[in-house]
């Protein structure tokens, strides 16, 4: 059986995640625990495959993980996006509670409602199902979990993220060579590529984005990360849209684009969405 890296321990979202993924593909892999995001991207280089949370509808998207996914340079075999709630459970009253533990993702989609506690500790963890393991071991604490780890508590306050619409996304990635083949060739797809300048100009991001415009390619999102190599020196991380009838030329857009700039195309993909 084929396996697959996935943010630990079970019943995380990226488990949830990764299960949608198999359902989907109508495949079945072992899941492989990693106890946190940086040891998730080392176990895909040593299994093949894995899958990494990289945008929030709160929080957007989540710098560290994008810096991972351009340090470790896996290609991007598809995405799946899940409805997300969370809820702050406790074994006491509140007024009792001496700490929150919270997955430092979550923490940054439910700031509103932890704000009202600023007396109370906050336990950053690697993972939501890490908090609900911390405060099982601790009768005075607090947790921020997904409802579906809820169980009977005392006290259960549901919905604790900023906005009652909330979705995560997570890509599907595997080390291979960058040849990417679709499960449906009659949907439009998602590509995401990584552009390095070769040098700095002035105008340089305004010609970059003119090319996409010229052939009406819709842009996601464009993004500047440090290259960490020199300090001002940067990617842009670019998200686009492509239908079906723009498929056909895409490919000679990057190739345009690679006559003037360092271009890496890391995915060429399709969505799936949580039923």
């Amino acid at each position: 059986m084929n396996k697959i890296a996935v943010l630990g321990p079970e019943h995380t979202y990226s488990d949830e995640a990764c299960h949608l993924y198999e359902k989907n593909t109508n495949q079945i892999y072992e899941h492989v625990y990693a106890s946190n995001i940086r040891e998730v991207m080392k176990l895909i280089d040593q299994i093949g495959m894995g899958i990494l949370p990289i945008e929030n509808t709160l929080e957007g998207y989540i710098g560290q993980h994008i810096d991972l996914l351009l340090e470790f340079g896996f290609s991007i075999d598809s995405e799946v996006i899940l409805d997300i709630s969370f809820s702050l459970i406790s074994r006491v009253d509140l007024k009792d509670v001496k700490v929150i533990y919270v997955q430092y993702a979550t923490k940054n989609q439910c700031l509103k409602f932890l704000n009202q506690y600023k007396d109370i500790d906050i336990i950053i963890t690697d993972s939501n199902v890490v908090s609900y393991q911390m405060y099982l071991n601790d009768s005075n604490s607090a947790a921020i979990v997904p409802n579906h780890l809820v169980k009977d508590e005392k006290v259960v306050i549901n919905d604790v993220a900023d906005l009652m619409i909330n979705h995560t996304r997570f890509l599907i990635l595997k080390k291979i060579d960058k040849k990417f083949n679709l499960y449906r060739k009659d949907k439009d797809i998602k590509a995401t590529l990584v552009i390095t300048p070769l040098d700095d100009r002035p105008g340089l991001l305004y010609d970059i984005l003119k090319v996409f415009s010229n052939k009406n390619i819709n842009l996601i999102s464009i993004m500047s990360r440090p290259t960490k190599k020199e300090i001002g020196t940067y990617h842009f991380l670019i998200e686009l849209e492509a239908k079906l009838e723009q498929q056909t030329y895409i490919q000679k857009v990057f190739d345009q684009l690679k006559n003037t700039y360092n271009l890496e195309v890391i995915g060429l993909y399709q969505s799936i969405l949580k039923d």
